[in-house]
C-alpha cells in the first residue's frame, strides 16, 4: 500500500494516496479518512467553543469524485502552505478560546505553578470533543506534555494550557475524520464501526457537524448498539433546528454548489449578473429545498413541479415578477402562478446560472450533463481529446442562430454524436431561460425549439421535462443512493445493490419523504457496516432491477 506520512505539529499520521489505499480506507469499504471541510470546521469550533471565536486563513478547495465532496474529502491531502494555516489557526483560536470565560478554567489564573490535574482534566475534557472521541491515556499525556514544556518556557500555566489546546486544534484526529473499526465484529461476523465513529457518522449526516455531548455520552455508554436507544438519539437530532444545517449542507454537495465559488458571468451580456445574485440564487434553491422537504415533509418528485419558493428583490428583478414587501429587505415566502413559466428547482436560476465553463452564454449540453448526472445519478462520459468545438461556440453564423440549430450541426460527426445524444435534448428543453436564468423565447430572433423527449415520452419545454423527471423512477433512486454516499463517505459498488433496492422500496412506501430517508439510513445497519451494505436483517429484497437504472 502506497502511504504519505503526514506531520502535524510533530504528530505522525498516515495517509492513503493510492487508489488501492482509498479501497481499503473509505474508497471503497474499509474506516474512512475524510478531511473537515470548511463548513464542518467552522461548525465544529462554534460548537465546542461557543460563538465568538474568529476562524482566520485559508481553506484549501475541496475535492469532488464521483459525484461528491464527501467522497472527494476522503482522498485529499494536506500542502505545506496548507499545513502553516492550520497551524495558524491552531494558535489563534487557542489563544480566542482562552480568552473566554467559559473556557477557562480558574486553575489558569495561578500564574507559572504548572496544575496537572488541572492541565488533564481540561485538556482531556476539550481533547474528547475535539477529537469526537476520548483521548487514550498516551495521547492525554502527550498533550500535558507539550503543555507543561510551554508553561515552563514562558512563566505562565495559561500560556501552557493554550499551547496545549492549539496542540489538539493542528491534530489530524480533528482536522479529518477517523473513523475506526469495532475491536469485535458484529452479531452477524461483519466488520463494523466503534461506537464514536458512528456517531460521528450520524451526526455528520443529519447535522454536519460533530457529535452533541448528548450522543457522544450514548455512544461511550453502548446505547448506540441498541436499536431503540439508537433510534430515540436520531429522533432528536432530527427534531432539532440544525437538522435543516444538515439537508442543506447535504444538497449543496448533492447539486455541485461549490462551483458557485468564483462564478463569473459576462457582464455586457448579463448586467443583472454579480456575486451577490449568485448567492441569492444558491439561497432561494436551498431554502425551497428545505421548506418542501422539511418543514412541508413534502415528496421528494415535487423538487421538480412545486410553485413555492422564496423570493428577494435582486431575484424578482431577475425573474420579472413583483418582489414581496417582506422580500424587498430581505426574503419572502413566493408562489409562482399557474401561468408562470417557473416550477420546480430545474426553473430557478440556481440550477439555471450554475456554469462556469460558459460566461456569455446558456449551454444545453451542460446543462443536460447536469441533469443527468447531479440528479439521476447517470455518468455521462467526458468528451474525446481534440473535439472541434467551433460550430457550437459560434453563434453569429445567420444560418444556425438557435444552440439546437448549431447542436444539431455539431452532431454530424460521429465521435460527439452519443455523448450529445444523453445531454442535449434534456438541455435544450431549458434554452428558454439565459446564461443566468431570465425568460427568453427567442434567440437571435430565432424562436427557440424546446421540445423533447425523456424515456421515450414527448413533452414541451422545461415544465413538461419537470414532469416526466417527476414521474420517473429514477430521481428518487438517485437520492437514495447519493444519501447514502454522502453520510458513508464511499461510492457504492455492487456489493451494495440489494441493500440500495431494498432502501427504494421503503422510500417510496414512506412516500418519498426525505426525513424519513434520513432516519431509516442514520439508523441502518449499512451505514455502521465496513463492508457491503447488505440488507436489513429480517428484510426480504425487493426484485426492482428495472427501477434503478445507473446508465441509460
Amino acid at each position: 500500500m502506497a502511504i504519505a506520512a503526514i506531520a502535524l505539529a510533530g504528530v505522525d499520521f498516515v495517509k492513503p494516496t493510492s487508489a488501492a489505499a482509498a479501497q481499503d480506507t473509505g474508497g471503497s469499504h474499509g474506516p474512512a479518512l475524510r478531511r473537515l471541510n470548511e463548513g464542518q470546521y467552522l461548525r465544529s469550533i462554534e460548537q465546542v467553543f461557543g460563538h465568538g471565536i474568529r476562524v482566520p486563513g485559508r481553506f484549501a478547495p475541496p475535492l469532488r469524485e464521483q459525484g461528491l465532496l464527501a467522497i472527494g474529502e476522503a482522498h485529499v491531502s494536506v500542502s505545506p502552505s496548507g499545513l502553516e494555516q492550520y497551524e495558524l489557526r491552531a494558535r489563534e483560536i487557542a489563544e480566542q478560546a482562552l480568552a473566554l470565560p467559559g473556557v477557562r478554567p480558574n486553575c489558569a489564573n495561578q500564574g507559572n505553578r504548572f496544575d496537572r490535574d488541572c492541565a488533564e482534566q481540561f485538556l482531556g475534557k476539550y481533547g474528547r470533543l475535539l477529537y469526537r472521541r476520548s483521548l487514550d491515556a498516551a495521547e492525554l499525556a502527550g498533550v500535558v506534555a507539550v503543555s507543561q514544556r510551554a508553561a515552563a518556557t514562558s512563566g505562565d500555566f495559561g500560556k501552557g494550557l493554550q499551547a496545549g489546546l492549539s496542540r489538539l486544534l493542528v491534530s489530524p484526529y480533528f482536522i479529518f475524520r477517523l473513523e475506526r473499526a469495532a475491536a469485535a465484529p458484529d452479531a452477524m461476523g461483519r466488520a463494523v464501526l466503534d461506537d464514536t465513529s458512528l456517531a460521528t457518522r450520524i451526526s455528520f449526516l443529519l447535522w454536519d457537524a460533530p457529535p452533541d455531548e448528548e450522543l457522544l455520552a450514548a455512544a461511550e455508554r453502548g446505547d448506540l448498539r441498541e436499536d431503540a436507544k439508537l433510534a430515540a438519539q436520531v429522533d432528536r437530532m432530527m427534531a432539532s433546528p440544525r437538522f435543516e444545517q444538515g439537508v442543506r449542507s447535504f444538497f449543496f454537495d448533492m447539486f455541485g454548489f461549490d462551483q458557485f465559488a468564483g462564478l463569473v458571468k459576462d457582464q455586457a451580456i448579463f448586467p443583472k449578473f454579480n456575486s451577490e445574485l449568485a448567492r441569492d440564487a444558491q439561497e432561494q434553491t436551498l431554502r425551497t429545498l428545505v421548506n418542501l422537504l422539511v418543514t412541508e415533509k413534502g415528496d421528494y418528485r415535487d423538487i421538480f413541479s412545486t410553485r413555492k419558493t422564496f423570493m428577494n428583490r435582486g431575484l424578482a428583478a431577475l425573474y420579472k415578477v413583483p418582489a414581496p414587501s417582506a422580500g424587498v429587505e430581505g426574503w419572502a415566502p413566493y408562489t409562482f402562478p399557474d401561468d408562470s413559466p417557473r416550477a420546480g428547482i430545474l426553473s430557478l436560476a440556481g440550477f439555471l446560472m450554475l456554469d462556469p465553463t460558459h460566461e456569455g452564454k446558456s449551454s444545453p449540453t451542460i446543462r443536460g450533463k447536469a441533469v443527468r448526472e447531479l440528479l439521476l445519478c447517470q455518468p455521462v462520459p467526458a468528451p474525446p481529446p481534440n473535439v472541434n468545438f467551433s460550430i457550437v461556440q459560434d453563434d453569429s453564423n445567420p444560418l444556425l442562430k438557435t444552440a439546437r440549430q448549431r447542436l444539431i450541426a455539431h452532431q454530424e460527426s460521429p465521435a460527439c454524436a452519443g455523448c450529445h445524444a444523453l445531454t442535449d435534448p434534456i438541455g435544450l428543453s431549458l434554452e428558454n431561460y439565459d446564461g443566468v436564468g431570465a425568460f427568453r423565447s427567442h434567440e437571435h430572433d430565432a424562436a427557440i425549439d424546446a421540445t423533447g423527449t425523456f424515456d421515450g415520452k414527448p413533452y414541451v419545454g422545461l415544465l413538461g421535462l419537470s414532469q416526466r423527471l417527476r414521474e420517473s423512477a429514477d430521481p428518487p433512486a438517485c437520492l437514495v443512493q447519493r444519501l447514502f454516499e454522502y453520510g458513508s463517505g464511499r461510492a457504492v459498488g455492487a456489493g451494495d445493490n440489494a441493500w440500495l433496492e431494498t432502501a427504494i422500496t421503503r422510500f417510496e412506501t414512506d412516500g418519498f419523504r426525505l426525513p424519513a430517508l434520513m432516519r431509516r439510513i442514520a439508523t441502518s445497519t449499512a451505514l455502521r457496516s465496513l463492508g457491503p451494505a447488505l440488507p436489513e436483517p429480517g428484510t426480504q429484497q425487493a426484485n426492482l432491477g428495472m427501477l434503478y437504472r445507473r446508465t441509460k
